[in-house]
């Protein structure tokens, strides 16, 4: 009774080692009652398995199960050599060929002919059962050896064989770091996967966000023109109304009839998935959910965005999450698979090594007069010439090739390790370039023009904060439309390149250089004097002139008129500072160009 309700607990408490895999250790208890009870030890299965069908939500898990503790009494009493041998740790093996020879075919023949899955759902169905039958059978079996270590030091005749001690120790050495590797895999992967559909929410939403009802529509057409399946919904501060739905009635049926579930699924905050509110197996509404992402649950950088409105409406945006779900089953059914490799190979591996150390205690058993010595003795007599004695070589070379097979399955797991670690640094790469996008002018490399306003404005208030001097240089390309008509776009563009070139390596380091026009680039020049500035200037229009440009077969001789101006004390914003140094370009070119003007 007690075992029942261990049992029966343990499957109530199913631990999830990664996406779609919950190990029920209920079945353990069963395997464990089996082996020192016999027949009674069946009703713990019973127990056990009838729970499954609660927590996996298909009774007919809960019927393959009772058929494979069936199967494991079975194979004890008639297969095993007799109740004697239960200490041989060979149920493990027996376990693995049940779902081999009738476990997984079953499943094909229930939920193909019951429930109608598809083949690939079956077969991921089947693996996972499998996969946890062996892990229980193989703690089943240890808890078993465990109790009989116990009594055995006041009862010899509790001892265990050698090779159920062998099979227990190989299985859990690879059983415990196998699911770690692969729990830790699966873990990294789902949180890059959720990241990067976070990302996209999140983008559109800010989007929206900052549009008007009339842009919003527009972001809505371009996204249905482009075939994807995202949606929103721009809710307002005042009456908190929505006032623009791209699908109103997709946003209508997920308010009826779905909600939110799986926080313990998501690896990111700020991420939802929205669920069918209706009972079915748990895979199924997953597939059908949506992920959906509400602005006003995350806190944003509202400096980082462009012409922010002073209160921003909420926006949530949702997607099919049918797509990403099928990709992590299909990821997690072929580390499953993996799993179930090593398992194999390691019940293989066992049984080997536990034969050949079993073969090794035998032989230095053996007397010449034939007679057994007495058990404590002879033990400890048997292990030191274990010890002592080398293994054969024959069994060596055998071992190599499953050892050799078992690398194979590991290199499969690092490689997916090595998949799941370049997703992640490619996501990080484009969260850098999208960063990128929004501050740097693709065509010359430095600051565009929307940077040089936030610089600016970092730099005037810490100018009056400090009291230091702050210039501001505006630098234009003489008669750039004439170079351009002249030798063509991409001569031009040349031309602004390797301007930008020679004034960034002629600058400080604390100097910030943007291309804030078409010909035209301004320069903020922090503790800089308006005497200082104007040398630099000096020094740029010197060295322009005086240099020719070599593009390609082309040599241009090209000029640049220079615009300064300095900050006032007390009375300065950035809007002024740039004007007054534009205006002050401005009669630069006005007097004749290829000069400097400073206000």
């Amino acid at each position: 009774m007690l075992l029942s309700l261990l049992a029966v607990g343990l499957n109530l408490l199913p631990i999830r080692i990664f996406f779609g895999f919950e190990l029920l250790l209920g079945s353990s208890l069963a395997v464990l009652a089996i082996l020192l009870l016999g027949e009674v030890g069946l009703l713990v299965g019973i127990s056990a398995s009838l729970i499954t069908w609660k927590v996996w939500g298909y009774p007919w898990c809960a019927l393959t199960m009772v058929a494979e503790q069936l199967w494991l009494l079975a194979y004890l009493h008639y297969f095993n050599k007799g109740d004697k041998q239960r200490t041989n740790g060979r149920i493990v093996l027996a376990d693995i060929l049940f779902w081999i020879m009738a476990g997984i075919p079953l499943v094909f023949l229930l939920f193909g002919v019951v429930i109608n899955l598809d083949p690939s759902s079956i077969l991921a169905l089947g693996i996972k059962q499998s996969v946890n039958g062996a892990i229980n059978a193989t703690i089943g079996l240890s808890l078993y050896l465990a109790l009989r270590i116990a009594q055995s030091h006041s009862d010899p005749s509790k001892a265990v064989a050698i090779h159920g001690l062998t099979i227990a120790t190989v299985m859990l050495s690879v059983i415990v770091p196998s699911l770690t590797i692969a729990s830790v895999a699966t873990a990294q992967l789902m949180e890059a996967s959720q990241q990067g559909e976070l990302q996209r929410l999140m983008l559109i939403a800010r989007g929206v966000a900052i549009s008007t009802p009339k842009e919003a529509a527009w972001i809505a057409d371009s996204l249905h023109d482009s075939g994807s399946l995202i949606e929103f919904e721009r809710i307002g501060k005042v009456n908190l109304q929505p006032y623009f739905q791209s699908n109103p009635g997709l946003f209508k049926t997920l308010a009826q009839t779905h909600a939110s579930i799986g926080d313990d699924l998501i690896q990111v905050r700020g991420l939802k998935i929205l669920v069918a509110n209706h009972a079915e197996p748990r895979q199924r509404p997953l597939i059908d959910g949506y992920w959906k992402f509400d602005l006003a649950s995350t806190r944003l950088d509202t400096a980082s965005l462009v012409s922010t409105p002073a209160h921003l409406d909420n926006v949530v945006v949702v997607e099919p999450a049918r797509e990403l779900i099928l990709q992590l089953q299909r990821q997690t059914t072929r580390i499953i698979g993996v799993l179930s490799w090593n398992l194999l190979f390691a019940a293989l591996l066992s049984e080997i090594i536990a034969q050949a150390l079993a073969a090794r205690f035998q032989s230095s058993d053996s007397e010449p007069s034939g007679e057994a010595r007495p058990s404590a003795n002879g033990q400890a007599g048997r292990l030191g010439k274990f010890l002592q004695s080398p293994l054969r070589q024959s069994f060596v070379l055998d071992l190599n090739r499953i050892i050799d097979l078992y690398h194979e399955k590991s290199k499969e797991n690092d490689r997916l390790s090595e998949n799941l670690l370049s997703t992640k640094l490619r996501l990080k790469d484009s969260r850098q370039e999208i960063d990128g996008l929004s501050t740097i002018d693709p065509l010359t490399g430095c600051y565009n023009r929307h940077q040089l306003y936030r610089r600016l404005e970092f730099e005037l208030q810490r100018s009056n904060r400090d009291r230091s001097e702050l210039s501001c240089m505006c630098i234009e390309v003489d008669h750039y439309s004439q170079i351009r008509d002249s030798y063509g776009q991409t001569i031009a563009d040349r031309v602004l390149v390797e301007l930008a070139a020679d004034i960034q390596a002629r600058s400080r380091a604390t100097d910030c250089l943007c291309h804030s026009g078409e010909s035209a680039f301004s320069l903020i020049l922090p503790m800089c004097s308006g005497a200082a500035a104007e040398g630099l200037a000096r020094t740029f229009r010197h060295e322009v002139e005086a240099r020719m440009i070599k593009i390609e077969r082309q040599q241009i001789s090209v000029t640049i008129s220079i615009g300064i101006s300095c900050l006032k004390a007390g009375d300065d914003d950035s809007e002024s500072l740039i004007n007054r140094t534009e205006n002050a370009l401005y009669r630069a070119k006005m007097e004749g160009r290829n000069r400097i003007v400073m206000i």
